[in-house]
């Protein structure tokens, strides 16, 4: 069935247990969705998309309740997804392993930049063992489940070839830098488990309120929206401050929403190829969609 979203980011938590340069801070309060708002969460998203992510910031690995809200998820019909820095993989491994809501894992590992250089080493031997085992457990249940090294430091070699030569050591799938260095973005390590790779990320600044509209277009308010955990509803992943708040889903349906004049101005703004938002017009991942297609 045809829903108006791809995916939603669903974020559970905006804590962390790291700080790295990669996110950046935000300027939100900490928070942890309780059980009781991950429900009326759920139930207005229903029918909307079919995946959740469990992210948009924050480590999702965190939140005590995550085993409870995969399995309430799933009996929704959602399909989920996490984002996490994997430091905490193999403490909650047997907590994840075998919920048939989980279909991928992504593990941005470029978060091992805040280790030393002489560990990290060690760390992606561990994690390797922990990834194992859950696409072990995870295909059993869910045969088209991914886990995905996630390397968004291509332009980084120091510090990006040594992971990449690790990794191809430990699957035997040689020839992955020269694949990734060619513009290529995945390449597949074993059943299940592959290598995903881009160049180092700026996330959108805002420019001052006054700024002339740009040119431009994006998927947001098309193919996603994000939720963040308070429940203030905005239009894209990589809105991480709440700067373009279109409404709470704690206190109104998701419909009211959309259909609000700001939502409503930011949708037509970018079918006539404009920005509205301050945070867009400082965004340069619009760039990418702006010749293409609505």
């Amino acid at each position: 069935m045809k829903t108006r979203f791809d995916k939603i980011y669903l974020e559970i938590t905006n804590a962390c247990n790291l700080a790295c340069s990669f996110c950046g801070l935000t300027r939100r309060t900490e928070a942890f969705m309780t059980e009781e708002r991950f429900a009326l969460a759920l139930d207005r998203l229903t029918g909307y998309a079919p995946v959740l992510y469990f992210h948009l910031m924050g480590e999702p690995l965190l939140h005590p309740l995550l085993p409870v809200f995969l399995d309430r998820a799933g009996e929704r019909g959602f399909s989920v997804r996490l984002t996490t820095n994997a430091t905490l993989l193999p403490a909650r491994l047997s907590e994840l392993s075998g919920k048939k809501s989980l279909e991928r894992v992504n593990l941005s590992v470029q978060s091992l930049e805040r280790v030393p250089e002489g560990e990290r080493l060690t760390l992606m031997r561990e994690l390797s063992d922990s990834v194992r085992a859950l696409v072990d457990a995870q295909r059993a249940v869910r045969p088209s489940f991914l886990a995905s090294y996630r390397l968004w430091t291509r332009d980084d070699a120091e510090f990006t070839l040594p992971l990449l030569d690790f990794l191809a050591r430990e699957f035997r799938a040689g020839g992955i830098a020269d694949a990734l260095a060619g513009g290529g973005n995945g390449y597949p390590l074993a059943p299940g488990i592959a290598i995903h790779a881009a160049d180092t990320f700026d996330w959108p600044r805002s420019p001052p309120l006054n700024a002339e509209p740009k040119v431009g277009f994006c998927r947001g308010l098309r193919d996603q929206i994000g939720v963040l955990a308070d429940g203030t509803v905005v239009p894209c992943c990589l809105d991480r401050n709440g700067d373009i708040a279109l409404g709470n889903l704690f206190d109104s349906p998701l419909d009211a929403i959309l259909s609000a004049p700001r939502a409503k101005a930011l949708y037509d703004g970018f079918s006539a190829r404009r920005t509205v938002e301050p945070l867009c017009a400082g965004c340069t991942y619009r760039e990418r969609f702006t010749a293409r297609k609505k």
